[in-house]
């Protein structure tokens, strides 16, 4: 009989990636390692999206870094329970860093809702340690206790050898902020922190970050019901860390549903756009999209930066979602259509131009040495959202450009009309 990992060998999953509130950029990182494997069947859920039955027919939910109580907070006990019954049935979660936190035992308000994984996190302290570097991004609050990072960058992973790895392997991977974590089940350890590299960034003392990080578990696998969480407290979704990519994938493989999830299907108001349709939107988007990056290049001058919930955000985070628009708007130019939902590149236009009005805002309220957090806080959720609207349609797109058949079969069912 064929093992579970072979049987999934050659599935392309379905993938969902979390963008509400809580998240920070780096759900962009997920986006560019799983379009990087051909994993294009993705789908972009804000907290309303997981709360309406979007989880239903997903392989796979994928929680990035960002603010874990924001997280907690936006889902709730619905969102916690829709996640609870997703896992049962099947489904895998993965969790990085604030993604990780997410589902660990907790008593603390809305994350109580997320106690499906009995793993105690190490970098917990009643008295905050002495901070070094980077006092802004060194601890958060955790009650009368404190959450502190002991390090941050490029540190080294040292897999358990469990399966599908095989033997040992020592790898680097970024942490920025992720949990260091201690399990009563050594077999769901598949890997550890074993070491720093010379790229690693204390924020704490050398002896004190030892003691926090070598030994406890990096990456944590657990059972719940029919379905499997993966928990990595670094990024192992950083795409310029590539055996960390391969290591997350190859788990991903390993522990997809049973019972491949219903490919994808469009409702009636599917169209597409082509010809002059699509080039108008393409130029709108383009130029759009061209006056945020200008504006948001002159921001990164300025040295402002803003807590937004348990958060810091600088201005070199706005750039980050823009350019991740910008690289991929080119392919649109290259395709014969594109696939929208009614009013949904619309929505992309008013939701880009609300981007760059509030890029020009904090510009403004620089000049004029004004407050600009509520204006930084719109902004990040607009970044959010027009980048998830972006890539929403992207990669709805590039999965049926990929394969031409089902756009055949799916004309000639007239499961999308032509715009």
């Amino acid at each position: 009989m064929a093992s579970r990992s072979q049987e999934t060998e050659f599935r392309i999953p379905k993938i969902g990636i979390y963008t509400g509130k809580g998240a920070s950029h780096s759900w962009l990182w997920f986006v560019e390692v799983f379009e990087r494997l051909g994993f294009y069947n993705l789908r972009f859920l804000a907290e309303t999206g997981i709360m309406k039955n979007s989880l239903d027919g997903l392989d796979v939910l994928a929680v990035s870094g960002g603010d874990t109580f924001a997280i907690a907070e936006a889902l709730g006990p619905e969102g916690a329970s829709r996640l609870r019954t997703f896992i049962n049935n099947g489904g895998l979660y993965l969790g990085s860093c604030a993604g990780a936190y997410l589902p660990l035992h907790s008593s603390k308000p809305h994350l109580n809702h997320f106690n499906f994984v009995a793993a105690k996190i190490t970098n917990l302290a009643k008295a905050l340690p002495q901070a070094g570097n980077m006092k802004e991004k060194f601890c958060t609050c955790y009650g009368c206790s404190f959450i502190f990072h002991p390090v941050r960058e490029a540190v080294n992973i040292t897999t358990s050898g469990a399966p599908p790895f095989g033997e040992p392997i020592t790898f680097a991977a970024p942490l920025y902020g992720g949990p260091p974590m201690t399990t009563q089940n050594p077999a769901s350890v598949l890997a550890t922190y074993s070491g720093f590299t010379d790229k690693t960034l204390f924020l704490v003392d050398r002896t004190l970050a030892e003691k926090t990080l070598l030994g406890n578990a990096a990456v944590i696998r657990e059972k719940m019901g029919n379905g499997y969480l993966h928990l990595f407290g670094p990024h192992f979704e950083h795409p310029h860390f590539k055996t960390a990519n391969r290591c997350l994938a190859d788990n991903m493989m390993r522990d997809l549903p049973d019972q491949p999830a219903p490919g994808a299907t469009f409702p009636a108001e599917t169209k597409m756009l082509t010809d002059s349709r699509k080039k108008e939107f393409i130029r709108d988007l383009k130029r759009e999209l061209s006056n945020s990056r200008i504006v948001a290049a002159g921001l990164e001058m300025i040295p402002l930066k803003w807590t937004i919930g348990s958060k810091v955000y600088e201005t070199g985070k706005i750039r980050v979602f823009l350019e991740a628009l910008w690289q991929r708007i080119r392919a649109f130019e290259k395709e014969a259509f594109i696939l929208v939902r009614n009013g949904e590149a619309d929505l992309l236009l008013q939701t880009s131009l609300l981007v760059t009005i509030n890029i020009r805002k904090i510009k403004k309220g620089w000049d004029q040495r004004a407050d600009t957090l509520d204006t930084a806080t719109t902004l990040f959720n607009l970044l959010n959202k027009s980048s998830a609207l972006f890539l929403e349609i992207y990669f709805r797109s590039k999965f049926f450009h990929a394969d031409s058949a089902n756009v055949r079969r799916a004309t000639t069912a007239g499961s999308f009309r032509e715009n």
